[in-house]
Parts: C-alpha cells; sequence; structure tokens
C-alpha cells in the first residue's frame, strides 16, 4: 500500500516567556525581569537612612552594601515589607533563588495586604513552578492595586503560556490602560492576539510595538508572523528583513524568513536561512525539521531522511520529523521494524493527531499486520471523520483483509466526502473491483 505522505503545515507561534516578556523602555532586546516586583517604597512608617542607603547600594550593584543595609533596616523595623523585598532582591541577584524566595514569604508574611509582596511572591511561585498558587498570587496583588501593571502582566504571560490566549488578551489590555506606552504590554498583547486567532488585530498592536521599541527586532518577528497569517506576505517579508537587518544573527528571524521563502516557492534559500539557523543555534531542532520537510517535498528523501534523524537527536519526541521518518521508510521499504516504533513515538506525543495514525497504520499494514494497521486506520478515522484519504487507507485495508462489504461501504463514504480528492480515482477502481453486494 503506498502511503501519501503528509507534511506539517503548521507554524508554531512561540509562546511569550514567564517573567521575560517586559520590553526595555529603549531599544535594548527583551530582558530578564527581578523576582521582586517593587522595592522603592517602605513598607511601613517612615523609610530609614539604612533602607535609603540599601536602595543607592542595590542601583549601583553593590549587593553586599545594600544587604547590609536592608538588614540594619530590618533591625529597627523587623516588618519592614520593603526591606525584606530588598534582601529578596539581593538574594536573587546572587542567584540564591530558594533565599530570595524565603525573603519575599516573610514579607508576605509582615503585611498580607501589600500589593507589591504578593506580585513578588506570585513572580517566585511562577519561577518555581508552582503556578496555581502563582495565579492566586498575582490576581490578589492586581486586586489590591488597581495600578499594578507587573503582576497584571505576569498573570497574563502565565495565561497564555497555558494556552488561554483570550484571559491573557483581557490582562494585557488592562496593563495598557494603566501604561498606553508600555512596549512589552503592547507586544505582548500582539502575540496573545496572533495566538487567538486575530491577525490583523495582532498586526495593529505589535506595529504599534515596533514603533515603541525602536531597534528592537523580536516585535518585528511577531509582526512579520501576523502579516503572513493575515494573508499579506510582502508585509510579512518586509518586517523580518528588517528585523535581520536590525540583528542579522537572530535564529527566530532566519528561520521564519526560509518559512516565507518556501511559502513563495523559493526552497534553495529557503533552505539556507534554515542552515545558518542550525549553524548559530547547533541544540535547536526546528531549523533540521523545516528543511527536512522541504527535501521530503522535493524528493531528495535521503537528504530528508538525515534531517529528521538530526531532528530527533535534538529533540526526540518531535511528532512530525517522527511521523516523516516513518512514512519515508515506508515509501522507501527500509527499516520498517524501526519505522514501527518512530511511528508509535508520534502517536504517543499527539495521541489525537489522526496523520500519525495513519502512519502508523500504514507501516503495520506493510509489515503484514493486517489487524493492528485496521485498527488503527479505524482510529485515524474517527479523529479525521472528514478526511477522505485516510478513510480510503481504511477501505483498501479492509479490501485487502477479505471484508467486502465494509470496504464497500468505507469506499464509497470516501468518495460521497470529496469526490474528488488526490486518491480518488484509485477508491473508485477499487469500489468497483468489489462488485455490488
Amino acid at each position: 500500500m503506498k502511503h501519501q505522505l503528509r507534511f506539517a503545515s503548521f507554524r508554531p507561534l512561540p509562546v511569550v516567556a514567564l517573567v521575560i516578556v517586559l520590553l526595555a523602555g529603549t531599544t535594548d532586546d527583551l530582558v530578564a525581569a527581578p523576582v521582586v516586583n517593587d522595592i522603592s517604597k517602605p513598607g511601613s512608617g517612615a523609610t530609614t537612612e539604612a533602607y535609603q542607603r540599601g536602595i543607592e547600594a542595590l542601583g549601583k550593584g553593590d549587593l553586599k552594601v545594600a544587604e547590609s543595609n536592608f538588614r540594619s533596616a530590618l533591625r529597627q523595623d523587623p516588618k519592614m515589607v520593603s526591606a525584606l523585598l530588598g534582601l529578596g532582591e539581593v538574594a536573587f541577584l546572587s542567584r540564591r533563588v530558594d533565599d530570595a524566595g524565603r525573603w519575599i514569604e516573610q514579607a508576605v508574611k509582615a503585611d498580607p495586604k501589600d500589593a507589591n509582596a504578593q506580585a513578588s511572591w506570585g513572580r517566585f511561585l511562577a519561577l518555581k513552578g508552582r503556578h496555581a498558587e502563582a495565579e492566586v498570587a498575582l490576581k490578589q496583588a492586581a486586586a489590591l492595586d488597581a495600578k499594578a501593571l507587573r503582576p497584571r502582566i505576569d498573570l497574563a504571560d502565565m495565561l497564555l503560556s497555558r494556552g488561554d490566549a483570550e484571559g491573557a488578551i483581557v490582562l494585557y489590555r488592562e496593563a495598557l490602560t494603566i501604561s498606553p506606552e508600555h512596549p512589552g504590554a503592547r507586544y505582548a498583547l500582539g502575540q496573545a492576539l496572533l495566538k487567538a486567532g486575530y491577525p490583523a488585530a495582532a498586526a495593529a498592536e505589535l506595529t504599534r510595538a515596533v514603533s515603541l521599541a525602536k531597534g528592537n527586532p523580536l516585535p518585528l518577528v511577531a509582526l512579520a508572523r501576523a502579516e503572513f497569517a493575515r494573508q499579506q506576505p510582502d508585509a510579512a517579508m518586509a518586517a523580518v528583513d528588517q528585523a535581520l537587518r536590525i540583528q542579522p544573527s537572530l535564529v527566530e528571524a532566519l528561520i521564519l524568513k526560509g518559512d516565507l521563502l518556501d511559502s513563495r516557492g523559493l526552497p534553495e534559500p529557503a533552505l539556507k536561512h534554515y542552515e545558518r539557523a542550525a549553524q548559530l543555534a547547533p541544540k535547536l531542532a526546528l531549523p533540521h525539521l523545516r528543511a527536512g520537510m522541504i527535501q521530503q517535498q522535493r524528493g531528495q528523501l535521503d537528504a530528508a531522511t538525515q534531517a529528521y534523524q538530526r531532528t530527533i537527536v535534538l529533540d526526540p519526541k518531535q511528532p512530525v520529523a517522527l511521523n516523516n521518518l516513518a512514512a519515508l521508510a515506508v515509501e522507501r521499504k527500509q527499516n520498517l521494524k524501526q519505522a514501527e516504533g518512530w511511528a508509535r513515538r508520534a502517536v504517543a506525543a499527539v495521541p489525537r493527531a489522526a496523520q500519525f495514525h495513519d502512519t502508523l497504520a500504514t507501516v503495520l499494514l506493510t509489515q503484514g499486520d493486517r489487524k493492528g494497521a485496521i485498527a488503527s486506520f479505524k482510529t485515524a478515522t474517527e479523529l479525521a471523520p472528514k478526511d477522505p484519504s485516510i478513510r480510503y487507507h481504511l477501505g483498501k485495508a479492509l479490501a485487502e483483509a477479505g471484508d467486502k462489504a465494509q470496504a464497500r461501504k468505507t469506499l464509497q463514504e470516501a468518495l460521497s466526502l470529496t469526490p474528488n480528492f488526490p486518491a480518488a480515482a484509485d477508491a473508485q477502481k477499487l469500489l468497483d473491483s468489489l462488485g455490488t453486494p
């Protein structure tokens, strides 16, 4: 049975990374934000001279002097939230993350209604992967201070990272109501809108982000994705080219430029961009995957196989590479047992991907396991009930197994779904050969 190869058409949107979404107000790149939300205001009472000296030392990067003065302030006022947060910031900058958490937790206990303490606690919890607790703290921080910007952005980042783009959009817009010219929030809103399926609105927000963060290539890359999604390839190319003029070694932009060139039917320059991206980021699997897909489409099967193998060395669970390796092995009738392993790993990675079950079924059928193949084809059909090609594959397997009645029924269903699908003529020929009931 000749298997119709399936190629991934998705262009995944990178999720905005938690804790690093804030764009610098200048032309700098995205910067990692400190774990402490705000330590510039005293927690209670008058600001002591020791505390002020701690703030000054922290601003100069003199962590030892800052720590000494914050501790001195705490000796005068053991519940001074700002001094506790100051020690948390010193610990974080000294790469003592757990110590930072302990100081921040003390600040929350000292004053549970301090918005800065709650926001810092939420940021620390998120950093430690305790996302449910982080959400509670960040929501409390936002509720305690209607003008608090960062807890809203942090919470929105968290929602976006778990796939709740609509919830993130609401929070980013709240942040922009507080600070309309905040480039990071504008950039993040554009990313969320794109992920939610609003490319035109995303492009508008990202255009503003570009103007607010001149010289930063990341909003331009995001804008290029939005323009591509709304079928404006020239605008997408212009944006990604501008990003590459700012930072020629930006891997994300190089891969996107390759994607855009590929969409224009220019495989050779696309491959060169993927190759450059792979050189700059030798541990990144994506450029090898993209190259393999182009090579497979061009019939360069050896090169495609090698690219997919490099992909799964770098990312052993990359499902498209695993699926396409299995499909290539079937087409070439080589390494079928290994192909079965690849196909099963693809299915395990994305259990609801019909095309992966279809590939596994084809591998099993090629090895003579008709029962297993039919079961996998049926699963694929259930997952993609409107795909005539998969239904045709099932019908052909049923016919080979001698179940003419079910084969006829399945082939008729395939032809009724889309009478002119690529294998329609073969399906009709097989149906005719089965005769009438």
